[in-house]
């Protein structure tokens, strides 16, 4: 139970700080909800809802998906330290 409120408010926590445009806030948020959750995709929809905020203008090419690929850099690196160091 306590896991479960936990989680919900990293996602409250993070889904406030996306959608005022708080990067800085939602990175120390991801890594803590990636290193203590075995699954967090949360962090890739956050990264998808500030694309779709902030970024994704045509003229921008892949820059515009910047939001969404550090999230999933993000998700992979973190496991990948987690899984080799547990």
């Amino acid at each position: 139970m306590q896991k479960i409120l936990l989680r919900l408010i990293i996602d409250i926590g993070i889904a406030y700080a996306v959608l005022n445009g708080w990067w800085f806030i939602v990175l120390p948020l991801s890594f803590v909800g990636i290193w203590i959750f075995p699954f967090f995709i949360e962090i890739v929809i956050a990264g998808l809802i500030y694309d779709s905020l902030f970024g994704f203008v045509p003229e921008m090419g892949l820059w515009g998906y910047v939001g969404t690929l550090v999230s999933i850099l993000f998700l992979s690196v973190i496991t990948w330290v987690k899984g080799s160091i547990r």
